[in-house]
């Protein structure tokens, strides 16, 4: 009977984890994301025991308590239900969490699948590409010749190598249309051209059409020769990617076709593009089959074309790739495995993880690669962490029934040690002294700094981790110490309330400075806590305190808030510099476009030629601002790149600084303002500077003043400082002023003094980060003082020492000697409406708009003017045969070659070197919108003579290719 009984529980135990199974694989299947095969058995699994595992422990122990039905239910409500609770929640707890861990490492999988494969889409386009460059390459010797004869083609061959070049193509040849009519013609000059032996074949033996693409050339022939001569017209696929290349004039790719000279059978196609005339156009179909000459083509057999493609995935991946959006076997062109499988029913039965498909256009035809991954990929996925999960937390989940079941079985064996008062004290006793080792284990493995103190702050007792945080060697040496000697004093009293809290009763907390018995300060974080009752019921109070280090803590949270500040503030000037930007480009862009559009209307084309030149005069001027802001941007970029050059040449000061006010006269009228200039004690005569920048200097300096000056006075102030060995230049204003806040910025890139300076005044803000920049470079520096409502000084100040004494120059003979602008060139050019007469210019420009403005300026200018769209016709206007190639004329019909440096097909660069390794002797002029030295450079080593910038200036371009002119090259010479 007992036996019979253990066999029906056992038989239960199968039941019960039978259904759990069934039903665990039922909610995988149909209710969890679909997962590898490993991680899905580990989900069942998991589930399983989630399921099983509370029955099992129910049924076990209700077998166990059978002795008393009494006793049983009291178990049942008092031990068993928190133990099957337990199982519950910790089984979900760690099925959830295994499965987010499998999942997310399945996601990353996917994601290296889909980096792979992309690789392998890109390998196959880029190999069809090759053959598709091959094939233009060839086109070209066609279409540059009128016929290419059999030892042309051949040499072009034997250069190229198209079998060695052109990874699985079995050579490359041309095929020629032959109407009925023409079929005897072409044999007989087949004959003499070819060959005695050409015949026309057929890859059918009777073709229903009338014409015949004939493959004339091929190369290599020994391989090629079944292809030689054959009607390739005579079957449908490839008939059909003929005319299709015809029509769209395109590289075209046949279907999958059997290559007659490919003795191994392997999946083939051809390559085809049409050749046209070069005389004629080709912009329609009807236009491209009437220009039509031939096509040049290649055989290509798939298996060589794409061999080793599943190298660029590692051999991670298997590929197939089929000629039609469709899978289907006999679609199939090529195929790859980066894993062998021993024995070919398993690879059969294998389910790769991962697949995907790509359709692309090669050659006209849709092709769909299909990547997978194979056994190398699908193994490398790690699980591992879900195992690691699994295990954790069926581990705890059994642990903590365990205890939670010891703690259950405790009270209840309590609550019978007091009922009964039997001998279970000394079970009762073994038990707590269980539960005290385990608070002793906890207490000496917590990580946080555990001490227990008396009322007055001394220590009592601590752990192993508080001994680190004292930085004490053994708990003897701490024994008694107080806590508020390890305290700054400022910190005391914090921690006195603190503490006196905690004696009260109350848990407090606070964060204070400790100082260790080595010395070493850190931020501890306390918890503080009563221990014990009053003294009169025999137990002392006692308080038991937590330390935490968290200086770490806090030092991170500071960092991470600075920075948050930072990325806020920079945010801020971003968004600041792009409104006024929008502004400061916008504004002169409305007028620029509200002239040009005045200019335009029909209603004003009988507007006065004095308001006509108005409306000229502000689109230039407007343009001008605009450009004075691109250059500002790109002297910042260059000073911050470390790009900036400067010259140094003998430099007077006061001549300078007399240009300045000049320029800037007619700003400071406008506002009704007073400009003047004092040299205040003897200065250097000449200084080594570069008088450009200092001069870019003074005037943002002194530009800066008047904007911001509505009422008084500009003055600029020299000086010689014998004591510091520098001269200084003051610029002083009348002006509004700044605050110390806006001083604090005033020199940062895209900044003014606040918004509303921004947005009265105007600006980029990029001035005076220019002018104290350069400043700098010149061995100086720019300071500023001011104060609201009454004005601003800024003092430029140069190093300057080891002066002569005949280099000085006194105040009352300082800027005596005016700088008048030197009118003579445009006099002279006013004088010579024609200063270009006679010359012969040719032109290399492929935008319109600039082609019609600089031949309008150049042929009113008195010179002959012929244009070309590029560099290439450039070059072929000046050879012999009008090729690339070809010899330069002699003599050249142009005096001047003018050519802009960015063309399609051939840049100015190019041609420029060219012409020079040619042998050209004459002028090339470079025409760049690139202004930086680099640039300049740059035109300059491709052999240009001289360099004009765009925007263009009319009287400095013709200044430019005066110098060429012949009357003054031979003025030169003599």
């Amino acid at each position: 009977m007992h036996f019979s009984k253990i066999l029906l529980r056992i038989f239960e135990l199968v039941v019960i984890v039978f259904a759990a199974r069934w039903v665990a694989t039922f909610l995988v299947s149909y209710s969890i994301v679909k997962l590898p095969e490993l991680p899905t058995q580990i989900l069942e699994h998991s589930l399983t025991a989630l399921l099983a595992g509370p029955f099992i422990v129910y049924r076990c122990v209700a077998v166990w308590m059978e002795k008393s039905l009494k006793e049983m239910r009291n178990a049942r409500r008092e031990v068993v239900w928190p133990v099957v609770m337990i199982f519950v929640v910790g089984l979900m707890m760690t099925t959830s969490i295994s499965t987010w861990i499998a999942y997310d490492h399945y996601v990353d999988s996917e994601v290296a699948f889909d980096d792979l494969a992309e690789r392998l889409k890109t390998e196959v386009v880029r190999r069809m590409k090759v053959f598709e460059h091959g094939l233009k390459s060839l086109r070209g010797l066609h279409e540059a010749c009128e016929e290419v004869s059999l030892a042309e083609f051949r040499d072009y061959c034997q250069v190229v190598d198209p079998v060695l070049n052109f990874h699985g193509a079995m050579g490359q040849g041309f095929i020629r249309r032959i109407s009925h009519d023409e079929r005897d013609s072409f044999l007989e000059w087949a004959h003499q051209n070819l060959g005695e032996d050409f015949t026309i074949s057929s890859v059918k033996k009777e073709s229903p059409y009338d014409d015949q693409l004939v493959i004339c050339h091929i190369e290599p022939l020994a391989r090629n020769r079944a292809a030689w001569g054959l009607d390739i017209g005579s079957e449908t696929n490839r008939r059909q990617a003929a005319e299709e290349s015809i029509a769209t004039g395109k590289p075209t790719i046949s279907a999958k076709i059997d290559l007659v000279q490919d003795e191994l059978h392997q999946n083939g196609f051809l390559y085809l593009l049409p050749t046209y005339r070069i005389d004629m156009p080709r912009n329609t179909p009807s236009q491209r089959e009437a220009a039509f000459n031939g096509w040049v083509y290649m055989p290509i057999t798939a298996e060589l074309a794409l061999d080793g493609i599943i190298q660029a995935s590692d051999g991670m991946l298997d590929v197939e790739v089929y000629d039609d959006t469709a899978i289907a076997p006999d679609a199939r062109l090529f195929r790859a495995n980066g894993y062998r499988f021993a024995n070919p029913e398993e690879a059969e039965h294998y389910v790769p993880h991962f697949v995907k498909s790509y359709t692309l256009d090669v050659g006209g035809r849709q092709w769909t690669v299909k990547v997978s991954s194979n056994r190398n990929f699908d193994l490398e996925g790690d699980y591992f962490q879900t195992y690691v999960a699994l295990t954790a937390g069926g581990l705890l989940t059994f642990f903590l029934a365990v205890m939670v079941w010891n703690m259950s079985s405790s009270r209840r064996q309590a609550i019978l040690m007091a009922e009964s008062m039997t001998l279970d004290l000394k079970k009762a006793k073994e038990q707590a002294e269980d539960n005290l080792h385990r608070f002793t284990t906890i207490f000496d493995n917590v990580p946080v700094g555990v001490n227990l103190l008396d009322v007055n702050g001394r220590v009592l007792k601590t752990n192993p981790a508080g001994l680190n945080l004292w930085e004490a060697y053994s708990e003897r040496q701490i024994l008694n110490q107080s806590l508020i000697g390890q305290i700054p004093e400022d910190q005391h009293e914090r921690v006195i309330q603190s503490l006196e809290l905690a004696a009260g009763g109350k848990t407090t907390s606070a964060e204070f400075q400790m100082i260790g018995f080595r010395g070493t300060v850190c931020l501890v974080e306390m918890h503080a806590v009563r221990v014990g009752t009053a003294k009169y019921l025999g137990c002392p109070i006692q308080i038991l305190i937590a330390l935490r280090d968290i200086t770490d803590q806090r030092r991170a949270e500071n960092d991470l808030r600075e920075a948050h500040d930072k990325a806020e503030a920079a945010n801020q000037s971003k968004s600041e510099f792009l409104a006024n930007m929008s502004h400061e480009i916008r504004t002169p862009m409305t007028a620029i476009l509200g002239y040009a559009d005045l200019l335009a209307e029909q209603a004003h084309r009988d507007v006065p030629v004095k308001d006509r030149l108005e409306y000229i005069n502000t689109i230039r001027r407007n343009g001008e601002h605009l450009l004075m802001i691109i250059n500002d941007i790109l002297d910042l970029s260059k000073i911050e790149a470390g790009k900036m050059t400067l010259e140094t040449v003998p430099t007077r000061v006061d001549l300078v600084i007399r240009e300045v006010l000049d320029l800037m006269q007619v700003k400071a009228s406008a506002k009704g303002l007073d400009v003047d200039a004092t040299i205040e004690t003897k200065i250097p005569k000449l200084i080594p500077s570069d008088p450009i920048r200092l001069r870019q200097v003074m005037v943002n300096l002194v530009g800066n003043a008047i904007k911001f000056t509505e009422i008084g006075r500009v003055r600029v102030r020299v000086r010689y400082d014998q004591e510091d060995k520098q001269l200084k230049m003051l610029v002083v204003d009348t002006g509004i002023g700044m605050t110390k806040q806006q001083l604090e910025r005033l020199f940062q890139a895209f900044a003014q003094a606040d918004n509303s300076m921004a947005r009265r005044f105007g600006g980029t803000g990029l001035g005076l980060r220019i002018s104290k920049r350069l400043a700098e470079m010149l061995g100086g520096d720019i300071t500023v003082t001011s104060e609201i409502g009454s004005g601003s000084v800024f003092c430029v100040s140069l190093k300057v020492d080891n002066i002569h004494d005949s280099n000085w120059l006194d105040p009352a003979d300082a800027m005596t000697v005016t700088v008048e602008t030197d009118k003579s060139e445009e006099k002279s050019f006013k004088a010579d409406s024609q200063p270009l007469q006679g010359m012969k210019i040719i032109l290399a420009e492929d935008g319109p708009d600039n082609v019609r403005l600089i031949s309008f300026f150049l042929r009113k200018a008195g010179a002959e003017v012929t244009t070309v769209e590029n560099g290439r016709l450039l070059v072929e206007k000046l050879t012999q045969d009008g090729t690339v190639d070809g010899e330069l004329m002699d003599p050249i019909p142009y005096d001047v070659v003018l050519s802009d440096m960015q063309m399609p097909e051939m840049d100015g660069y190019e041609a420029a070197q060219l012409l020079r390794s040619k042998g050209a002797g004459f002028p090339i002029v470079a025409l760049t919108a690139h202004a930086m030295s680099g640039d300049v450079i740059k035109c300059m080593d491709s052999g240009c003579t001289a360099y004009a910038t765009k925007p263009i200036d009319r009287a400095r371009l013709i200044g430019v290719l005066q110098r060429f002119h012949p009357h003054a090259m031979a003025a030169a010479v003599i």
